[in-house]
């Protein structure tokens, strides 16, 4: 590899993205907090990937779709065939192939040592987009935060500067024509995309955004880019992390729960069922009882970023 790709194999990852911008400073003042634009010169990712490189990992990603707008200004996706990529793209269509880590040493030697900076639960993964001209997801924010790499050709992003709501349970999307959104968790307004940074990402470039910021992008001609996401731990992970060993080396726990003929229930709980479950939850709840913050972060520790392990691929970033 040559240029600032070159450097790949034995630079620091994250100081590799972050280009000329300082470490500390990036922590203390974006991440989690704050998008940043980051520019860097053609080569930066050179090396990396490619269009070569999309066209072979589409052949072995785990999941390869197209992301549109339907009729009603929702957006869609579906999967296709890599025999159907060309048509997708003549369609306005963008193309996403996830797991691109697969099979692709580069990208995984990348994942492994940007994964050992840090500490947490978690996952991160590659999805690749490849735009046409003009298309690109509509306005939304994804609950996990995300680098977008721009590989080749350029693509115009509009994003807010800092996260656009505090609990995010899932990718939220505006449709077109849509102000207000009901959310199971939250009533969610249109954001003023007057307030948004406009940028141009060309080869090199680098966008990163901390979960729920607003965005949407288009290509500039054909665009090739990456992205870098974490699948992120919840609470409940950390919880059945915890629990899970606990719960199986009980014995009360595995021993399976008998099955009754529906004649003889009489429409009222077993006396048998109940007394188990009564005691299952005296058992559960002095477990939870005994538990300190302590554990829960030796457990967080222990479950630490370590490598790579690819989701099914969101349709948007």
């Amino acid at each position: 590899m040559q240029g600032d790709g070159g450097r790949m194999q034995n630079a620091a990852q994250l100081e590799l993205l972050l280009g000329a911008e300082n470490v500390n400073d990036f922590f203390e003042k974006h991440w989690n907090k704050r998008a940043l634009y980051i520019p860097g010169n053609p080569s930066k990712f050179e090396g990396l990937f490619s269009r070569a490189a999309f066209e072979t990992a589409a052949q072995a990603c785990t999941v390869l779709k197209v992301g549109y707008t339907d009729e009603r200004g929702w957006p869609a996706e579906k999967q296709i065939q890599t025999h159907e990529i060309s048509e997708m793209l003549a369609s306005g269509k963008t193309v996403c192939a996830g797991g691109v880590e697969t099979g692709n040493p580069e990208l995984a030697a990348f994942l492994r040592t940007f994964a050992s900076q840090f500490v947490g639960m978690g996952k991160f993964y590659f999805n690749s987009y490849l735009s046409p001209d003009g298309a690109g997801f509509g306005l939304h924010l994804d609950d996990h935060p995300v680098w977008i790499l721009q590989i080749d050709g350029s693509k115009r992003w509009w994003f807010s500067s800092e996260p656009g709501l505090d609990a995010i349970l899932t990718t939220v999307s505006f449709p077109r024509g849509v102000d207000v959104l009901k959310l199971p968790w939250a009533t969610v307004q249109r954001p003023d995309e007057s307030t948004f940074n406009e940028v141009v990402l060309r080869p090199g470039d680098a966008l990163y955004m901390p979960k729920g910021t607003w965005h949407r992008a288009a290509g500039v001609g054909c665009s090739l880019a990456l992205t870098l996401a974490e699948l992120c731990a919840t609470p409940v992970d950390l919880l059945q992390f915890t629990l899970g060993p606990r719960l199986s080396a009980a014995l009360p726990f595995r021993d399976p729960l008998p099955v009754f003929w529906n004649c003889t229930l009489g429409g009222g709980m077993p006396p048998e069922l109940q007394q188990r479950f009564t005691d299952m939850l005296k058992r559960l709840q002095a477990m939870v009882g005994s538990l300190s913050a302590a554990d829960l972060y030796e457990v967080w520790q222990r479950s630490r970023v370590v490598e790579a392990e690819t989701p099914k691929p969101s349709m948007v970033s």
